[in-house]
């Protein structure tokens, strides 16, 4: 499995307690491996998919411009 590093800015770090880096460490952890969940759901899910090429790429266009919108890309 890789490994994931965190980058933490040194005039953040500076402030962080070893109580409050354990703690950032912690819930990084919990947001990665529900996200790496998510994946593997959908994973599981695609690999069922009956789609064609042609329509899979327009699902994916616009989950882009979705998620573009979401995020306030446009």
């Amino acid at each position: 499995m890789g490994e994931i590093v965190v980058k933490i800015p040194d005039e953040i770090e500076r402030y962080l307690t070893p109580a409050l880096r354990k703690r950032i460490e912690l819930e990084t952890i919990k947001e990665i491996e529900m996200r790496i969940r998510k994946a593997s759901r959908f994973i599981k899910l695609v690999e069922k998919s009956e789609l064609t090429e042609e329509e899979a790429e327009k699902l994916a266009e616009e989950l882009k411009r979705d998620l573009a919108k979401r995020y306030g890309v446009i």
